[in-house]
Formats: C-alpha cells, sequence, structure tokens
C-alpha cells in the first residue's frame, strides 16, 4: 500500500513541482519587467497554463483527451463539472483571462494564497461578507471586460455517476450580466485524485476526458432556475456518456 501511494504520488510531485518551477522565475521576471507588463494576472496564468499542460503530458498514467470549442466566447461563465483538484488543471489550460470562483479556504497558507491568488483564484469560505462581497463586484467587473469567469456550480467534488445538484451563483450572474454560460464535462481523475486523497489511488493509464458544450444564452431560458436546470441535464447526459467509456 505505502509503494503503491509511493509510485501514484509521483503525480503530485510533477504537478506541484512543475507549478512552483514556473512559478519562482515567474515572478521573478514578472518584477524585472513589470513597466511592460499590462495584464499582470494573465501573464502568470499563461505560465500556470504551461505547467497544467506538462503536467498531463509527463504523468505517465493519465491521458488528457480534449474535445472544446473551435471559438469559445470571451465575457463568458465557464462552469465545470467537479470530482479532484485536477480539475482544474485541466480546462485552466485552455481558457484564458479567468476567474475563479472557489469555495475553500487557505488562510492557513498565505504563501499559497498569494501565488493562486496570482493566477486569478479567489477564495470565499471564512470571509467575512464584505470580503465576499467585493469578490462578486471583481467578477462582475472582470466580464464587462470582456473576461472569463469560472464556477463549479456543485459547490464541491463529487463521487459517483451523478453529478450534485447545482448552485445559483453562476446562473444568477449570467442573467444579471447577460453572459453565455459554457458548460466543461470533466471524466476520469476521480480515478486517480478523489476527494480527500492525499496519494493517487491508481497508477494504471488511461484517458481523461474533458469535453466543452456549446454556450447557453440567458436570453434562451424564462429565468436563471430553468437554465440552471437545463445545464444540469446536459451536463449529466454527457457525464453518462463518459462513464460508459470506462465499462
Amino acid at each position: 500500500m505505502v509503494l503503491k501511494c509511493l509510485l501514484g504520488s509521483i503525480g503530485h510531485f510533477i504537478f506541484f513541482g512543475l507549478l512552483i518551477g514556473f512559478m519562482i522565475p515567474g515572478f521573478l521576471l514578472y518584477f524585472i519587467f513589470k513597466p511592460f507588463i499590462k495584464d499582470s494576472q494573465h501573464f502568470f496564468q499563461r505560465g500556470a497554463a504551461l505547467s497544467y499542460r506538462l503536467f498531463y503530458i509527463l504523468v505517465p498514467c493519465m491521458k488528457l483527451k480534449i474535445d472544446i470549442l473551435k471559438d469559445m466566447p470571451k465575457g463568458a461563465i465557464y462552469i465545470s463539472s467537479h470530482q479532484s483538484i485536477l480539475d482544474f488543471p485541466a480546462f485552466a489550460s485552455y481558457v484564458q483571462h479567468y476567474l475563479i470562483f472557489a469555495n475553500v479556504n487557505l488562510g492557513k497558507y498565505p504563501t499559497v494564497e498569494k501565488i493562486t491568488h496570482s493566477v486569478g483564484v479567489r477564495y470565499i469560505k471564512g470571509r467575512p461578507i464584505e470580503e465576499i462581497s467585493d469578490i462578486y463586484k471583481e467578477m462582475e467587473a472582470h466580464l464587462d471586460d470582456g473576461k472569463n469567469v469560472i464556477y463549479f456550480p456543485e459547490g464541491t467534488r463529487h463521487t459517483g455517476d451523478k453529478l450534485l445538484p447545482f448552485k445559483r451563483g453562476a446562473f444568477r450572474l449570467a442573467m444579471k450580466k447577460n453572459r453565455p454560460i459554457v458548460p466543461i464535462v470533466i471524466e476520469g481523475v476521480q480515478q486517480y485524485l478523489p476527494r480527500k486523497a492525499w496519494c493517487f489511488k491508481t497508477v494504471k493509464r488511461q484517458n481523461v476526458y474533458m469535453k466543452m458544450l456549446s454556450p447557453l444564452y440567458p436570453k434562451d431560458f424564462k429565468n436563471e432556475m430553468t437554465m440552471r436546470e437545463y445545464a444540469h441535464k446536459i451536463m449529466q447526459e454527457e457525464k453518462t456518456k463518459l462513464c460508459e467509456l470506462y465499462l
């Protein structure tokens, strides 16, 4: 069991090694060329995206197979199914200029929080209502600038074949700002690093699938509830199809 965990932890070492390997020189380059960098967050996101792609290339047991839109909307709200912390590096390799809404609290790890904040992650768990309100305003301004927002509408990582009920936040924001929602379904990462796991559960080589569905536009729905229900329906249908590939 210990040996299996050590072998599985290679993925962790690769992931964090790449992230740190890119972020440390990234911060140094940023401070050197700061006067010439217009968008510091995008600067760090590009470096992080490269490390995420290399991660899925270098980890021997996983092969990421993607099916994304040729023309990805800008100023959109991307929502993703959520099985593992490995979901984020899968789609953040392709969605650019984003802020991501995360229901976790890293206040005990200020260095980690600073690094993740620099690449657009906004944590809300444990924060006072005033700070959460400011994050919502930042999200709205981000969309107004033609940039993207990312949500995990389930609110936490799920296990099994069924999606959890969706929270209202992403759909309320879409209706308020009249912005499209782009659903993303990721399947397979939970078999490696499920919720509450600290080492890879298997080193068996298999595919991880990421499917980006067609955008949903607020004008096509009566209200946020019908939009939320429809998004859940089509994402569950796609998840079921992807799950069948492992049978």
